[in-house]
């Protein structure tokens, strides 16, 4: 009996060693990813194609504890205070050209996740706006939080910042702007959600470079080696054709948003 204690004792002794994934993954080595929700293509409930796309993208041990979509300022408030914590959707060029962030943080990205090209919608039954002096003079919807109104050059246009993308939307189909400024493929599934087809544009009028959906970390060894094994997952998915899966999967033309390889 004796014998057989001291074996049991022995036994509850010896430390369980995480093996495989889940050493590789410890909470130590996956940081905080905080989403800026922004209405229904990222909402604060986790529903929505850039959460989707998230958790498609990281893979479920990147995601699990690690991954929160919350109102703008909260995450960036999150991101700001905690030195080992990172952003979704975004880019160093994005928050410093935003002021979000000081121009000397230290920061490193990912590669790109998607592109997701800006597009100006105009209201049902009008002309599409196809170039910037089309815009002069005109009321002009965008994002809240984004530096649109000073990036693009439109004389006597009055911009106005719209946080919500649906109440944007709506503005624009009741006439109340003359045109809005949303990045594809939000306004796609924006205008699905509201059952109408897409406003007139011009996808060949580009106002601005593409935007590149990237995760934003601050510069710390073990977010070193989460975004290291990040853009080995990129790119991957990219390779095998997972990626172009996922979004034809959404309804959307894959090549159209597939991220450059940089690598």
């Amino acid at each position: 009996m004796l014998r057989h204690f001291l074996a049991t004792l022995m036994v509850s002794l010896v430390p369980v060693i995480p093996t495989g994934s889940a050493r590789a993954h410890d909470d130590a080595l996956t940081p905080h990813i905080y989403a800026t929700s922004w209405g229904l293509t990222l909402s604060a409930d986790g529903s929505g194609f850039y959460n989707d796309f998230a958790r498609f993208t990281l893979g479920p041990e990147e995601t699990l504890d690690h991954y929160y979509a919350y109102p703008y300022k909260r995450a960036m408030r999150h991101f700001e205070e905690e030195n080992n914590a990172c952003i979704y959707p975004k880019s160093i060029t994005a928050l410093q050209r935003t002021s979000a962030v000081p121009k000397n943080a230290k920061l490193i990205e990912s590669e790109a996740m998607m592109r997701s090209p800006l597009r100006v919608f105009t209201p049902p039954g009008t002309n599409p706006v196809r170039n910037e002096y089309d815009l002069h003079g005109m009321s002009i919807a965008y994002a809240l939080g984004s530096n649109l109104s000073k990036t693009i050059k439109a004389y006597g246009s009055r911009f106005a910042a719209i946080a919500d993308e649906t109440d944007k939307a709506k503005m624009l189909l009741g006439g109340n702007v003359d045109a809005m400024l949303a990045n594809m493929p939000d306004a796609y599934f924006v205008f699905q959600q509201l059952e109408v087809p897409l406003p007139p544009n011009d996808p060949a009028y580009i106002p601005v470079p593409a935007a590149h959906a990237r995760i934003v970390c601050h510069d710390t060894e073990e977010n070193r080696a989460f975004i290291t094994r990040l853009n080995q997952r990129i790119e991957m998915l990219v390779k095998d054709g997972e990626m172009a899966a996922f979004l034809k999967a959404q309804g959307l033309n894959a090549e159209e948003y597939l991220p450059p390889m940089e690598r």
